[in-house]
């Protein structure tokens, strides 16, 4: 029995270091490092799939004759690029208007065609004046020497008026009725009409003679500007705040203003996405005493 014992344990010195030689193997195979994946090299001329679209030139036509034209995001391209040129200084809206046609025009009085020929100034965005209003090397619109605004002054007291609610007040305004406007800082006054409005009232002069005291109120030019008014409503003083510069739809021909000027009640909205415009409802609590 005593050579079986001795024999047993050989065994089983035996079976323990293959068991550590087998461990060993399997603990260095573990660490040893994957092979990596070759990366791909990106093709410097990409090849684009049979279904994807490239972008196409512009080829339309955005004008005030056409009733827009072009989609609401290529005027809003226009708008934004006019706008970085000084030429329009509007939030865009990616409606074509006056206001846009006027800024188109006066970008393409600054500008040439490729053969040096001027470029037809009518505000019209077709595929030239597309391509040449994009392109980096183009004329930024000058600096004006000095902005026409009406005085600041607020002579002693100033008519003062109710601020009454947009929602109240359209109801009692009549479309081609004339209304008294008093300019709360200076006591000018002049006569406007009511031409509609959803988010506010629009407004136009039914002859030159009003529109020309508009234009003194604002500083001997149309500009857009805002000033603190009351509207006289059926014997009541209501505050509002009046917008100077003429655009949009105009109702009236031989009054020497292109347009409507946006006329703001206590709550009304403005065009940019029916948002409250702040500087006119603090000229309103201006008009009202509260300001």
């Amino acid at each position: 029995m005593a050579w079986y014992n001795v024999y047993m344990k050989k065994l089983a010195m035996i079976l323990m270091c293959a068991l550590l030689l087998f461990s060993c193997g399997a603990a260095y195979a573990d660490e040893t490092e994957p092979t990596p994946t070759p990366v791909p090299t990106p093709s410097p001329n990409p090849v684009f799939p049979p279904n994807t679209a490239v972008p196409e030139p512009f080829s339309g036509l955005i004008s005030l004759s056409a009733n827009q034209g072009g989609t609401d995001e290529d005027v809003v391209r226009v708008q934004i690029r006019l706008r970085d040129l000084c030429y329009f200084s509007f939030k865009p809206t990616g409606k074509y208007q006056s206001m846009t046609a006027n800024a188109a025009k006066a970008f393409q009085l600054k500008h040439t065609t490729d053969d040096g020929a001027a470029m037809i100034s009518d505000g019209t965005i077709g595929a030239q004046t597309m391509d040449i209003l994009f392109r980096h090397n183009v004329s930024r619109s000058d600096i004006q020497s000095s902005i026409p605004i009406g005085t600041s002054s607020v002579m002693d007291n100033p008519t003062t008026g109710e601020a009454v609610s947009w929602d109240e007040v359209r109801s009692t305004l009549a479309i081609g009725s004339s209304y008294l406007i008093t300019d709360y800082n200076t006591g000018t006054t002049f006569y406007m009409v009511f031409t509609g409005g959803e988010n506010h009232a629009e407004m136009e002069c039914k002859d030159a003679f009003n529109a020309g005291v508009l234009k003194g109120v604002f500083g001997g030019e149309f500009n857009f500007s805002k000033r603190a008014v009351t509207v006289s409503v059926n014997g009541k003083q209501i505050a509002a705040s009046l917008q100077g510069y003429p655009h949009g739809e105009d109702t009236y021909g031989a009054n020497d203003m292109s347009g409507h000027v946006c006329l703001f009640f206590d709550g009304s909205l403005s065009h940019v996405g029916s948002l409250p415009d702040a500087e006119h409802q603090e000229l309103i609590y201006k008009a009202s005493g509260r300001g």
